[in-house]
This record gives C-alpha cells, structure tokens and sequence, in this order.
C-alpha cells in the first residue's frame, strides 16, 4: 500500500453522506442502475426480471418490469443515447431494450450469446461496442445497433468473470478466475499482455474463490481501476476489499489499497464521482455490508457507513447529489431457518438505500 503525501491528505474533500429513505423491495435485487435522465432506477434480479422505480414523484413507484430473461440478471449498463438498456443473464441470454417509452420494447436478444452463465458486460465508450465474458470462457465482442458477433477473441484457459473496453475502442481487458487480467487486441483477437493479482484468488481444499468483481477505466483510458478483495478461505467467502488502480502504458498496479479487515468481504459494486472519488460497496460475513466513499490518494475511506447488510450494487444519479445501494434485508438465510408466525419460508429482498451527497456549504445550511 502507497502511503499518501501530506498534501494529498490536506486536499481531501470534505463531503458529508447521510441516507434519506429507504425502498423496500419483495424480492432480491443483484445490480441498479440509474437511467441516463435520473428519472428511473432499474434494478436486475435474481428471478430473471429487471424492475423498474419512477423516481419522478414524490415517492417512487413500482412500474411494470422488463421480461424475457431466463436467469439471474447481473449485468446491465445503458448505452450513450441514453434510450437503450443491455442486459445479460445467467443461461446466456444478451438482450437490448427500448426503454424511452413507458411499455419497453426488446430491440434484440442474442438467445445463445454464451454457452452458460454470462458473468460481465461492457459498452464501448461510443456505444458502437458490446464485450461480454462467460462460464464458457470466451470473450465476445457485439455489434450494439443489432447485435450481431463482430469478434471472438481466444479462450481464457480460466473462467474469466470481468470484462472492460478501452476507451480507443482498439484493446479489451477480462479478468478470471485467478486474478490473472489479459490485455487483448481487437483486430488480432490476440493477448498483448497479462498482469496477475495473485492475492485476488484464494485456492483450498479442492475450492478456488475469485478476488476481481469490478474492471473499470477512467475517462482518458490512462488507468484501469479492478475491484474486489484478497480471499482468505473458502468456506463463507471472507477476505479483504481490496484496490488496485493499474497504469495503462506500463500495466502495473500503480496504486494499491485494501480496507478493513477479512470479515469485510470484498467490493461487489464501484462508481466515480465527477469530483474525482469513488463510492464502493462491500460484502462480507456474517451479514457484514459497507458503503465507502475513497479518494484514490488516501489509503483509508473518507467515509464509512455500515448500518446494510451484504450491498451488492451502488448507482449514482446524473446530477451527482444522490446514490442508491442495493443491500440485503436483515437477518437473511438461505437455508429456510427465518419463517413467519405461520412455519413458512420467508424469502430474501434487497432493500435500496437512498443516500444524500453533501457538499460543505450545503451540509452546514441543512
């Protein structure tokens, strides 16, 4: 870990975040993501719908949901024009959605973009490109306007779970299994380079538990930020939120930090701020959940709220002020011991956590 100098310490921003509401949910809710204009949040499920909120009253409103998915949709993200939503599920499925009208379309879907479960997608930063990575080890590379295959690249020799397009639209970046992250070509659908993070794997008793969750680049393509955690054992997926901001010109990890201790889990979800810093989420056992709000210069969060359970994904609205945090309700477990009064079941949900961006000026007026 880089210690940071004296003035990048003296030149952290002085922000305050506090949550202001709470959307309740009836079922889980993997990955949200704000629309373009603010005025929608969707929310991409385990039980193959993406939902939607209408953020434009007072009180959000529950709108009918996206459906045609097979599977557990963990991958979603908006392309430039801001009209179109592409999403990827768990049997394979690539789908693209009209989402300017009330009642959206489905432009086009891909059945078999993957032979299994699609783990990541990417858009180009043009919106002309689509890059998807899958169980069966491939990365893909779509046409956005119909879908069609434009290039294969070579097969991972391990699964790869992450997926990131150079804003140059000329290199593809995956990261699998191992920790291991592969700078391909896109015109020789060759690797160029390879960097391994080997403390994002960890390897026991016949059980490998992956560390990269999150591959993004900065706006210039200068850095590429991989997210997630150093694993310490296999049995209930403990380790340590971990941060590496990698060099594109040299591909080294330039700047690396990790926060909290192995309870904390790893980072699922990571956005940037306009301003310049990164809002993270964590998840972690037992129940353990965390919102973090980093400057890339300083080794310890500037902000630090624990009171959610297992946050699986954060959005931020176009206007910067507010951020939603998709959690896990309280108390949750998989194996049927939570029942009502009655004896039954009572299935998880994902409550969506609403949270105030303050500057200082406007926190001291409040």
């Amino acid at each position: 870990m880089m210690a940071p100098r004296a003035e990048e310490k003296a030149a952290a921003p002085a922000i305050e975040v506090r949550e202001v509401r709470k959307i309740e949910t009836d079922r889980q809710v993997c990955l949200i993501r704000y629309s373009p204009d603010g005025n929608v949040l969707f929310g991409g499920g385990y039980d193959s719908q993406i939902r939607r909120w209408d953020l434009t009253a007072d009180e959000p409103v529950l709108m009918e949901p996206l459906t045609g998915h097979h599977g557990w949709v963990q991958s979603m993200a908006f392309l430039p024009d801001g009209e179109t939503l592409v999403s990827v599920d768990s049997w394979g499925q690539l789908c693209a959605w009209s989402v300017h009208d009330s009642v959206p379309d489905l432009k086009w879907h891909v059945e078999r973009a993957h032979d299994g479960w699609i783990h990541d997608l990417a858009v180009s930063r043009d919106g002309s490109v689509l890059a998807t990575v899958g169980r069966d080890r491939y990365v893909r590379l779509w046409s956005a306007g119909d879908g069609a295959l434009i290039r294969q690249l070579h097969r991972h020799e391990h699964e790869p779970f992450c997926v990131a397009i150079h804003p140059d639209n000329q290199s593809v970046v995956s990261a699998d299994l191992f920790g291991t992250l592969r700078h391909w070509s896109v015109d020789s659908a060759e690797t160029v380079r390879e960097l391994s993070l080997e403390k994002m794997h960890y390897y026991e008793r016949i059980q490998d538990v992956r560390g990269v969750f999150v591959l993004q680049f900065d706006d210039t393509g200068e850095a590429l930020i991989c997210a997630g955690g150093q694993p310490t054992n296999t049995g209930n997926h403990q380790g340590i939120p971990t941060i590496h901001q990698i060099d594109w010109e040299s591909f080294t990890a330039s700047r690396s930090h990790s926060f909290g201790v192995t309870t904390d889990g790893f980072v699922f979800d990571l956005i940037r701020h306009p301003a310049g810093y990164f809002f993270a989420v964590t998840s972690g056992n037992p129940g353990a959940g965390q919102l973090l709000l980093i400057d890339p210069t300083h080794d310890e969060p500037l902000f630090k709220y624990t009171k959610m359970s297992n946050c699986h994904s954060v959005t931020l609205h176009p206007d910067g002020k507010t951020l939603v945090v998709s959690a896990t309700n309280r108390n949750s477990q998989g194996n049927g011991a939570v029942r009502d009064k009655e004896g039954k079941y009572l299935g998880n949900s994902s409550p969506l956590h609403v949270f105030e961006i303050l500057q200082p000026a406007e926190s001291r007026s409040g």
